[in-house]
């Protein structure tokens, strides 16, 4: 199993080489580390499968095209049963935010595992410049003072990039400040209590910094709603 956790680790190395969005190896890496430091609280789960789920997680991603096929393509290279692969696409497929979103219902530990490792990523510090480089990447502009973020966008509406309105800063709005909710896992939970106080300090500073009294009254009451909601 090391064998090949090691010549997936190679694939994606190289698949990953020259993104310039956030999704690149490091962010792999990261998210590995995660899975470890949530592993420790989770004994119950299949190591092999949630580890091969992470490293694989982003190769069909639907923000960087392709047939959706390159992860089940590479796993049938690999000398694995059916059910493995079939258990590891289903881990990738079902975790993500777009699939799942702000209140996951998973059916498996591993996936609730690979989704607070990859969730962890996106918030704190890291998750603050990673939206930034995304947004770079992509030619989303960083922030429109006149464009408030829209209440329960549709799966299709937030999956569209280039929707109006649409900037890093609604981002926080859009996913990240939904993360803390969605952790399933204790250890996920308590980690994530700590990076969103990150965001929210950066977030009250990026708009305090403008005089925007009406964006920190925004942010105020979306998170009093969050808080509710939650």
């Amino acid at each position: 199993m090391q064998q090949i956790l090691q010549q997936t680790r190679e694939f994606v190395k190289k698949y990953h080489q020259k993104d310039t969005s956030g999704h690149d190896f490091s962010h792999l890496e990261r998210v590995c580390k995660n899975v470890d430091f949530i592993l420790k609280t989770e004994p119950s789960a299949d190591v092999f499968v949630v580890k091969m789920s992470a490293l694989l997680h982003d190769v069909d991603d639907h923000k960087f095209g392709g047939d959706g096929k390159r992860a089940e393509t590479f796993l049938k290279t690999l000398p694995l049963s059916a059910k493995t692969v079939c258990r590891i696409l289903e881990t990738i497929q079902e975790s993500s935010f777009a699939s799942s979103g702000s209140n996951p219902k998973f059916k498996t530990l591993e996936q609730a595992i690979l989704s607070d490792a990859d969730k962890l990523d996106a918030m704190g510090a890291i998750g603050i410049s990673r939206t930034i480089l995304f947004g770079g990447a992509f030619g989303i502009t960083l922030f429109d003072e006149n464009s408030f973020p829209k209440d329960d966008l549709t799966q299709a509406e937030y999956k569209n990039l280039f929707r109006e309105g649409n900037s890093s800063i609604n981002h926080f709005f859009d996913k990240l400040l939904k993360l803390k909710k969605a952790m399933r896992t204790k250890s996920g939970r308590a980690e994530a209590e700590k990076r969103e106080k990150i965001m929210i300090d950066f977030l009250r500073c990026f708009f305090a910094e403008q005089n925007l009294a009406d964006w920190l009254e925004y942010l105020e009451k979306y998170l009093q709603k969050e808080t509710v909601d939650a």
